[in-house]
């Protein structure tokens, strides 16, 4: 089964806004994400994603986007 997620900060508790001529727009209630683009991955693979999510937020700092 495909779950959708947020694809700023992987939560499932991303709902439908409304969708008329700019096509389907969600939001997140975690992180307040609004937009259009969401992921659809399959239930057994979320907890990986899950995982790739923290190591990247852990290796990455702000350093890292000022060069």
């Amino acid at each position: 089964m495909k779950i959708k997620i947020c694809p700023r900060c992987g939560s499932t508790r991303i709902y439908y806004l409304n969708g008329m001529i700019t096509g389907e727009v969600y939001k997140c209630e975690e992180c307040g994400y609004i937009g259009s683009f969401i992921l659809e991955i399959d239930e057994k693979d979320y907890e990986k994603f899950l995982k790739e999510i923290r190591n990247k937020n852990q290796t990455s700092g702000p350093s890292d986007h000022h060069q």
